[in-house]
């Protein structure tokens, strides 16, 4: 009775250290971590005007999508959080941070995300005469970024302003994107400040800088 009972209790300690193991190689993006997560947790600050949304879901697309993708992603991402913001101006922007396995795995959807901003960089909106084209250039921020402005056409004529920006880093294992739609060129500056900001914080994580 008592091998049995230590040999129960051999298992269960296995079984418990097997458990801690695996949740310590699992990546994780703690709570709060993102720069707009402390803002979108409090909600918005006029009711039915904005809205904030927090997803943890690995199947969302990434923020910028050139070729607008609907196919459920599988590039060995272990990790997601998507924050975005939208009001009835309207005007929005959004927060994404992603985790991979490897470094490798990073690169390559950093790589297809790049590939695909020239594959797609004219993308129809729904009306015949307008539509959005694409350009990017890199960014020195992480260990490969870029900045993509999209401008609309009217007519064949380019509007003004930007209808989109985005900044695309990756850190390591690590890719995140800010992207802001609406708010007209000086969102620029913004996006690559935060950038710049999630380039030094994400090393805080384990096994993303290395």
């Amino acid at each position: 009775m008592i091998k049995q009972a230590l040999a129960v209790a051999l298992v269960i300690g296995s079984v418990l250290a097997g458990t801690g193991v695996a949740r310590a190689s699992t990546a994780e993006i703690p709570q709060g971590f993102l720069l707009t997560e402390r803002a979108a947790s409090a909600g918005p600050i006029m009711e039915g005007e904005e809205w904030w949304e927090i997803s943890n879901s690995l199947s969302r697309q990434l923020a910028l999508n050139p070729c607008r993708t609907k196919k459920q992603p599988h590039d060995g991402r272990v990790a997601m959080r998507t924050i975005s913001y939208s009001n009835s101006a309207p005007s929005g922007s959004a927060e994404q941070l992603v985790l991979y396995g490897n470094t490798k795995s990073a690169q390559a959807a950093f790589r297809k995300l790049r590939a695909d901003l020239t594959k797609c960089a004219k993308q129809a909106t729904g009306q015949r005469i307008r539509f959005l084209r694409y350009a990017g250039k890199p960014l020195r921020v992480g260990d490969e970024a870029l900045s993509v402005t999209g401008y609309f056409y009217n007519k064949g004529k380019r509007e003004r302003d930007p209808g989109e920006m985005q900044a695309v880093v990756r850190r390591g294992t690590a890719l995140f994107i800010y992207a802001d739609i609406g708010n007209g060129p000086g969102a620029g500056k913004k996006l690559t400040a935060q950038a710049k900001k999630m380039a030094k914080k994400v090393c805080d994580l384990p096994r993303v800088c290395r």
